[in-house]
């Protein structure tokens, strides 16, 4: 079983997605084997729960980030997105 550590919220901004997904990984399942051997309202799983909880924040952030990003890039030359095609379609009915 893996040693519980306290680690600030400054150093997760830091990880990389594979990292990130890798923590969530391992934490859980140090969660899961804590929670067999104590009660679920022990202090040690209540903190591992809370601390994977804040990884998995962290990692559904960085996805959201990621796809606002895709969503802000230009359009390849030549394609027209969606709202252009909306645009151009009504101004050809008018």
């Amino acid at each position: 079983m893996m040693k519980y550590y306290h680690s600030s919220h400054e150093d997760r901004n830091d990880y990389r997605e594979d990292e990130l997904f890798l923590t969530i990984e391992s934490l859980r399942s140090e969660l899961l084997e804590v929670a067999q051997e104590r009660s679920l309202s022990d202090h040690m799983v209540v903190e591992l729960s809370q601390r994977l909880d804040g990884y998995i924040v962290l990692a559904q952030n960085k996805m959201m980030e990621s796809l606002r990003s895709r969503q802000n890039e230009p359009a390849p030359y030549g394609t027209l997105t969606k709202s252009k095609r909306v645009r151009r379609k009504s101004a050809l009915q008018q």
